[in-house]
């Protein structure tokens, strides 16, 4: 086993100096891969190069959804590194494990073998639930999102069988490596059919929240979410890819539920409302439902799934209120509410020890409008039959989707907005302390 001290990285020889920026790309890497914002990759590499002392005056990162890039240069030598990152999806126990390796190799002076097997097995690991919940877990989400939207349980139940049987097409459509757009499509197609078969074979009338909601699974709400946290921390360039991916899953699977629509003859489902107007206790359990079936499939660690679904009840009441009770726009409701989970999430993470995107984003998926922007990119399918006003009206659910998603982002950045700065200088000076003691020890 190596137990070699590490040195200053002008002490390196060539070799262990590249063998330090690999550690650094494969954490960049595997936070990238595993749905991490640009700015929690930035904030992991330089701990772990920290650790590795390479000096913060003498390394570059630059990262974008594709492309990591790190090079370090002391003076007298200069090595550039690239990786790639094509394979992208949501994983939250990876990036908490990541997290936690950071710590806990700068605090117990890891060195460089143990630190490369410790990420090898993250990558490696398997994940914290079984396909067969995973499904579930996408299903019960989509399921409580029509419940939330104001549909009956029994619809909520349609648009949970639904929406399993486009989970299952969806992974079938990947296991055979088709386009990631095209099995957005194939899921919708197949989601939006089987709730109108559903209903229709059982002599019932159509279930128009079933079909809005079964595909919510795979509306990408964490995407979306990170597209605006990327640039309003300035990482522009991957913000905007990551919109345009956004987009284009919404467009692919705009266009397999509009052919589902086609195929059934059943009318145009983008005026639906979606508004809740249930009482506050089936909107808690839908709620609960949606946080913790779609925290199943971000493959949040197990013991963090309670507090998320509380998360996620107290998120939505707090929107319902603000909008039923005082009348303000949802924009306002789910600010509002993703700002008290942001706030909140400061106190928790020290409790549960895990990073605050493990208890942010699932309770805040729900309240995403990407149904809104269905609507949009329905009505400019539909262009040639709609009529102006109609196209205007479009418009308008896509501005105020994108309204809405904005203020969802900013509401729960409002800790890295104001008090980030503080947070960031708190933990350089105890990295500080511990190189320092470090170098004492010497």
């Amino acid at each position: 086993m190596e137990t070699t001290r590490i040195q200053n990285a002008k002490s390196d020889d060539n070799k262990t100096l590249n063998r330090k920026m690999k550690i650094l790309l494969d954490i960049g890497q595997t936070l990238m891969e595993s749905g991490a914002d640009c700015a929690r990759i930035i904030r992991d590499m330089t701990r772990a190069a920290a650790h590795l002392r390479i000096p913060s005056d003498q390394i570059q990162s630059h990262v974008t959804y594709t492309t990591l890039m790190l090079s370090v240069s002391d003076g007298e030598r200069s090595f550039t590194q690239f990786r790639k990152c094509m394979k992208h999806g949501v994983n939250l126990a990876v990036i908490a494990a990541v997290s936690k390796l950071t710590w806990r190799i700068l605090r117990g002076n890891t060195s460089i073998r143990p630190i490369e097997r410790a990420i090898a097995r993250i990558r490696e690991r398997p994940l914290c639930y079984p396909a067969w919940l995973i499904a579930l877990g996408a299903a019960v989400g989509s399921g409580g999102s029509c419940k939330l939207f104001g549909g009956s349980w029994l619809e909520a139940l349609v648009a949970t069988i639904a929406a399993l049987v486009g989970f299952i097409a969806h992974r079938l459509s990947t296991r055979y490596a088709f386009n990631p757009y095209a099995c957005a499509m194939i899921t919708g197609f197949t989601a939006t059919l089987c709730a109108w078969v559903i209903p229709t074979a059982l002599g019932l009338e159509t279930m128009w929240y079933a079909l809005v909601a079964c595909t919510i699974f795979l509306m990408p709400g964490f995407p979306s979410v990170n597209a605006a946290s990327d640039m309003l921390n300035r990482f522009i360039t991957s913000g905007m890819t990551r919109a345009m991916d956004t987009m284009l899953i919404i467009g692919g699977l705009t266009f397999g539920i509009a052919f589902a629509i086609l195929i059934a003859g059943i009318h145009n489902i983008s005026d639906v409302h979606i508004q809740p107007t249930d009482t506050y206790l089936n909107q808690a359990i839908a709620a609960a439902l949606a946080a913790g079936g779609f925290s199943i499939m971000f493959n949040t660690p197990k013991k963090l799934l309670a507090v998320v679904a509380v998360e996620g009840i107290v998120t939505m009441l707090i929107r319902n209120v603000i909008m039923l009770e005082f009348g303000l726009p949802q924009a306002i409701g789910s600010f509002v509410a993703a700002a008290v989970v942001g706030i909140a999430a400061l106190k928790i993470i020290h409790i549960v020890h895990t990073p605050n995107t493990v208890l942010i984003i699932p309770p805040v998926i729900p309240l995403v409008p990407c149904v809104l922007l269905y609507r949009l990119l329905f009505a400019i399918l539909h262009i040639q039959t709609i009529s102006v006003e109609e196209l205007l009206e479009a418009l308008r659910f896509g501005v105020d989707g994108i309204t809405i998603i904005l203020a969802i982002v900013v509401g729960v950045s409002i800790p890295n907005i104001f008090i980030q700065k503080r947070m960031e200088r708190a933990q350089q000076r105890e990295i500080d302390a511990i190189i320092a003691a470090r170098e004492a020890e010497v």
